[in-house]
């Protein structure tokens, strides 16, 4: 039987955003009918937190709601175990009401309000954090991934219908159109027409890049449906199609990470990029209208140099040459390029633009605007 204490610390959890399931509530009632005659309150407590708490961010508001529910609140009838072995071991500390100040306000608007107010700040800090520091097994964290993702294709799609749209730019056009007396013949369009492209990813998953490539495969399966023509794949030392992984739904990165490694895929230490940028150059089909999107840190350790010119740098020349554009992503910050074992001047002199790209919204805001 459920206690009606533990249906109260279940539901004050998951008014603050911890996940509670039915499960973890029925645990937590057998632990209460099992030891509360044995457990005094700190050991009840420690007991619920290993079935209540999953991440460490939840800590500080599981045992605010415990100290409510099983300290502070004394409304309800109290179980011998409460008189016996939580009033007995710990008292409440008595509160202090400070009449000068105003009341605060609880109506469900403003509480709706605050609460609304944490999580976008929350949602900031995860957003310009840097990737190494993000927590993959935190699942609020994939959450706002992906949430972010969808924001990242609302505007992609509202980039693409004003470019379709042929809006008229009225100053443009009036100056234009003065030589003629003001007439309006000649009409200057805001932004001209978007041409459908064909976009090429290609994410290193090496020991030192496969925690960005994680995130970033996250952000695309949010919004590769605004991508006209999209190919995704990765390498390490030879190449992989994964363009069809970005339809499965994902709950978390650790999914994201074995669904890629079901594909064959097998990070290994470091990447063999000239023999990956060959393949690439062979299987792909380039052209003008192709733009060629590289995840890597940029660091060959397996490139050799001829006449002082790297191996990887050469074949890369080649892809640019026959593309449009050839953008790379790097997860490191700008403080560590050029270093002696970063290679990041060299694909810069092949004619490819590199990004920092070291946080979630640098990341989007390539998407964005590619």
């Amino acid at each position: 039987m459920t206690n009606e204490k533990i249906l109260t610390l279940s539901y004050h959890l998951r008014y603050q955003g911890v996940n509670v399931s039915i499960r973890s509530t029925i645990m937590a009632s057998k632990i209460w009918n099992n030891y509360k005659s044995e457990f005094n309150l700190k050991e009840l407590k420690e007991a619920l937190k290993s079935v209540y708490v999953k991440n460490k961010e939840d800590i500080i508001k599981y045992e605010r709601s415990f100290d409510y529910v099983f300290i502070y609140n004394r409304n309800t009838k109290n179980n011998p175990a409460d008189q016996e072995h939580i009033e007995v071991k710990e008292q409440a500390k008595p509160t202090h009401i400070d009449k000068s100040k105003p009341a605060e306000d609880t109506t469900r608007e403003t509480i709706i309000r605050r609460r609304l107010v944490q999580k976008e700040v929350v949602d900031k800090s995860i957003l310009d954090d840097e990737i190494t520091y993000l927590n993959s097994i935190d699942y609020r964290v994939f959450e706002i991934c992906n949430e972010f993702s969808k924001k990242i294709a609302n505007q992609r799609t509202i980039r693409k219908k004003n470019k379709k749209s042929h809006t008229i730019d009225i100053p443009k056009t009036i100056r234009k159109n003065l030589k003629v007396g003001g007439h309006l013949i000649d009409l200057v369009h805001k932004k001209p027409p978007m041409k459908k492209s064909k976009h090429l990813f290609l994410c290193d998953i090496s020991g030192s890049c496969e925690w960005a490539t994680t995130w970033f495969f996250s952000l695309l399966t949010g919004c590769h449906e605004t991508f006209d023509k999209i190919t995704v794949d990765a390498f390490d030392h030879r190449i992989v199609d994964v363009t069809h992984a970005l339809d499965v739904e994902y709950r978390n990165s650790f999914q994201v990470n074995v669904g890629l490694q079901s594909l064959g895929l097998r990070p290994r230490g470091h990447s063999d990029m000239t023999k990956a940028f060959k393949d690439f150059l062979k299987k792909s089909d380039l052209n003008r209208n192709t733009d060629v999107i590289l995840l890597t840190d940029c660091r060959d350790w397996m490139g050799q140099r001829k006449d002082g010119i790297l191996e990887s740098a050469t074949i890369l020349r080649q892809i640019v040459i026959k593309s449009r554009n050839v953008i790379i992503l790097n997860p490191e910050k700008k403080v560590r390029w050029n270093t002696p074992t970063s290679c990041v001047r060299d694909y810069e002199e092949a004619g490819a633009k590199v990004y920092q790209t070291s946080t979630l919204k640098e990341f989007a805001k390539v998407i964005t605007e590619i």
